[in-house]
C-alpha cells in the first residue's frame, strides 16, 4: 500500500512539473508574438510618418513589405561605392551580382537581433545565414532564429561576422553568404 502511494505522489509531481514545463513555453512563446506584433507597430507608425519613397535600380525587385529608404545614398568611409573613380573589384561585383532574399524592416541593436521582410513564404528556417548588404558591400551576417512568421522572420546579428563600426540599418539587403574567389 504504501509503494502504490509512494507512486501516486511522483506521478502527481511530474504532471505538475511538465504542465508548468508547458506553461513556461507558451509563455516566452507568447512574449516573442507581442515582440514580434509590437515591431510591425512600430514600422506601421513609421511608415505612416514617412511617405514611401521608391528607387529604382536593377538589382532590387518589388518589395513584399514597404521599406522607407533614405532620399540621399549614405556614404560611408572605408566602402567604396559604384560612383566612385576606382573600378569593382571582382567581390563588389560578386556582392552585386546575389539577389535580395530579404531586406531589413527594422533593427534592434541593445537586444541583438533585426527584423526582416521574408519568412515561411520565402522557406526560411531556423539557422540560415545571410550575409547583410549595403551597396556593393557587406556589412555583416544574420541568422534565422526561431520566430519565423509567414511573411516576417527575426534574424540575430552575428557579431563576429559585423563590419567594425557598421550598424544594421532598415533598407538593408540580405543576401546568401558571399565567398570570395582567387
Amino acid at each position: 500500500m504504501k509503494m502504490t502511494h509512494f507512486a501516486l505522489a511522483m506521478m502527481a509531481i511530474l504532471v505538475c512539473i511538465t504542465g508548468y514545463l508547458a506553461w513556461e513555453g507558451q509563455q516566452a512563446a507568447k512574449g516573442q508574438r507581442e515582440e514580434l506584433e509590437y515591431q510591425r507597430k512600430k514600422i506601421e507608425a513609421m511608415e505612416a510618418a514617412y511617405p514611401k519613397k521608391t528607387r529604382a535600380s536593377a538589382f532590387e525587385p518589388v518589395a513584399t513589405t514597404p521599406v522607407t529608404m533614405p532620399a540621399d545614398p549614405i556614404v560611408l568611409p572605408g566602402i567604396p561605392t559604384a560612383t566612385d573613380s576606382a573600378p569593382l573589384t571582382s567581390l563588389q561585383k560578386q556582392v552585386l551580382g546575389m539577389p535580395v532574399v530579404a531586406r531589413v524592416t527594422s533593427v534592434e541593436l541593445t537586444q541583438g537581433f533585426v527584423v526582416i521582410n521574408a519568412g515561411k513564404n520565402k522557406k526560411l528556417v531556423q539557422g540560415q545565414a545571410f550575409d547583410v548588404r549595403r551597396r556593393d558591400g557587406v556589412i555583416g551576417r544574420v541568422v534565422i532564429s526561431d520566430a519565423i512568421e509567414e511573411a516576417e522572420a527575426v534574424a540575430d546579428i552575428s557579431v563576429k561576422h559585423s563590419l567594425p563600426g557598421m550598424t544594421m540599418e532598415a533598407g538593408d539587403e540580405l543576401i546568401l553568404p558571399v565567398t570570395p574567389t582567387n
